[in-house]
């Protein structure tokens, strides 16, 4: 097992190198990091912040002229993160009250430079006068080149432990909507979709919150996939999904898990054949994560099981694959990536990762000491992936950039051969 205190002096300085697409297209980051000291809490930067939120500067913080994160909102929460297209998309939901259902806006900022550089946060979804937002889970249609960003809707005086209504008809009922966009900037109008992505005996229904799948092999290649916990009341989850065989224009419903057994804010990543493996918060059932997989594109899962081997205080994990067997630029491994924080108080994250779909995790580092909550990842460029995190009890979200080598003990680099020969220089300012 590949441990934090894993440290091996042949990769003590790592140069960071950028857009690694090809060695004719290489480009290499100036910044230096000493892999053997390298702690991504202390290097992470500021992507959301409340307006209240305090202004002493984090350890080593890393700062930008670029990223500009204050907002006009009292909390932020409910991280999701993508990367496609050349543009990172970081989602929170921006909170008018700080609490759950407090008038929620969904946010979010761009970065074009693989998360080192962000811009200003952007509203993409906002309907003050009559509810709230919650939840903001993203996908990327790798055929359409566009960004699906579904989220869910509470009606005003509706709230998740409050009264509500099953179905989809009632006025005070949870919808779920979906919105469209190509570049992260400009979203289309929110598109109600609950008659066909819930099921009717249902009150509550809650995204990720986590970035979704498209399939990219199997039989059901090409399906995008949202998985949801579903509840008839507070609290009595199940697990299900929603998949789109048409690049969202129109979705079905799958079945209902046998037995949620506490399954809650779910996570979910492709397998290397194909299928789906999810990984959720226990909610009042015992300790350990919540898993099922579907080989079946998500109309149906296997009995959900605890996996001991994750840490699972009370709160959500991250998880996301950063690339398959066949996946030459990052060195044809299939990996998966988790992160959650270890304490109860949600505090001191720890990053994972599994080479055979889940079944073991031999690999494990701390992120660092300090405020670690909620979680969402994403595969930046080869080499190196990015985590953002709740780091301030709702008031900050912050991003960080990591390389594989630091990882993995610089056992495993997350590159494939050809781009590991490209020489790196630092090219002169």
């Amino acid at each position: 097992m590949i441990t934090h205190q894993t440290a091996h002096a042949v990769i003590a300085t790592f140069l960071c190198a950028g857009a690694l697409l090809s060695p004719a297209s290489a480009k290499v980051d100036k910044t230096e990091i000493d892999l053997a000291t390298f702690v991504p809490y202390e290097h992470a930067q500021t992507i959301f912040q409340a307006k209240n939120a305090r202004r002493s500067p984090q350890k080593n913080a890393q700062t930008s002229s670029k990223t500009k994160p204050d907002t006009n909102y009292p909390s932020v929460r409910i991280p999701c993160i993508i990367h496609a297209n050349g543009v990172t998309i970081a989602a929170a939901e921006g909170r008018k009250r700080a609490t759950d259902q407090g008038s929620n806006d969904i946010i979010v900022c761009l970065s074009k430079d693989d998360g080192r550089s962000w811009g200003k946060p952007i509203v993409a979804a906002s309907d003050p006068e009559n509810g709230t937002f919650n939840n903001p889970y993203l996908i990327f249609d790798s055929e359409k080149k566009r960004f699906i960003l579904f989220f869910q809707y509470y009606p005003a005086g509706v709230s998740e432990r409050g009264s509500m209504m099953p179905g989809w008809q009632d006025p005070k009922t949870v919808r779920n909507m979906v919105c469209f966009s190509d570049n992260g900037k400009r979203w289309t109008k929110p598109k109600d979709v609950t008659s066909t992505t819930k099921h009717d005996d249902a009150t509550l229904t809650c995204s990720g919150p986590n970035p979704g799948v498209q399939l990219t092999r199997g039989k059901y290649k090409g399906r995008i996939v949202i998985v949801f916990n579903e509840a008839e009341k507070f609290g009595d989850w199940v697990l299900t999904a929603a998949y789109s065989d048409d690049h969202g224009k129109t979705w079905q419903l799958g079945k209902k898990s046998e037995s949620g057994k506490g399954i809650n804010e779910v996570s979910v990543a492709e397998t290397n054949d194909g299928g789906l493996y999810v990984v959720s918060r226990t909610w009042g059932a015992g300790s350990g994560r919540r898993v099922s997989y579907s080989h079946d594109g998500g109309e149906t899962w296997e009995p959900i099981v605890g996996d001991p081997n994750l840490p699972s205080p009370n709160c959500q994990n991250g998880m996301v694959r950063y690339s398959h067997a066949d996946d030459a630029a990052r060195g044809n491994k299939n990996r998966i990536i988790f992160t959650s924080p270890t304490r109860n108080n949600r505090s001191n994250g720890v990053i994972k990762m599994s080479y055979d779909d889940g079944e073991t995790w031999p690999v494990e580092k701390s992120f660092g000491e300090g405020k670690y909550a909620y979680s969402a990842i994403c595969p930046l460029e080869p080499g190196f992936f990015g985590v953002l995190f709740e780091s301030d009890g709702g008031q900050t979200i912050r991003f960080a950039r990591i390389p594989m080598a630091w990882l993995t003990g610089g056992e495993d680099t997350g590159i494939g051969k050809e781009l590991e020969s490209v020489k790196r220089e630092t090219p002169k300012s």
